[in-house]
């Protein structure tokens, strides 16, 4: 069974952040591969999530505190942390130019486990692809149903 690491933009929802490029239609898909795939998270996310959450003002607290609460005990998502070569390649990509360390951490973290990157992040595939690194990995939600 092939396994989707999700980026974090796809564990905000959950959290009760709207995520303007991720539509109900789009977490509807999620949950219908949920029967044929392994989704996978990484704690690295809340790295990101916890900066975000910090900078907006429309945080419903008890929405966030029941969203960590799902996102752990459901069952839903096998939690993944990188490997030591994962965080070697993320180190690449730093050092050759991309700044987002998240991304870098999940992509590197997918392509080390063999798994697919769930992501909206165009900056990240292009920058892999001006850099001869295997976008393969990345995902659109949209092409999730056909590489599942």
């Amino acid at each position: 069974m092939p396994e989707i690491l999700l980026d974090t933009s796809f564990l905000l929802p959950t959290l009760g952040v709207e995520v303007e490029e991720i539509s109900s239609k789009d977490l509807e898909t999620l949950r219908g591969i949920r029967q044929r795939t392994g989704l996978c998270c990484s704690h690295v996310s809340f790295v990101e999530i916890l900066g975000l959450l910090g900078k907006s003002k429309k945080v419903d607290d008890s929405a966030v505190r029941m969203g960590i609460k799902s996102l752990f005990a459901s069952g839903a998502y096998r939690w993944v942390t990188p490997s030591s070569s994962a965080i070697h390649l993320a180190f690449e990509l730093r050092s050759k130019g991309h700044k987002d360390n998240i991304d870098n951490i999940l992509y590197a973290t997918a392509v080390d486990s063999g798994m697919l990157f769930l992501s909206l992040d165009k900056e990240l595939k292009g920058f892999l692809l001006e850099n001869g690194y295997d976008t393969d990995t990345i995902v659109a939600i949209k092409d999730l149903p056909g590489r599942v």
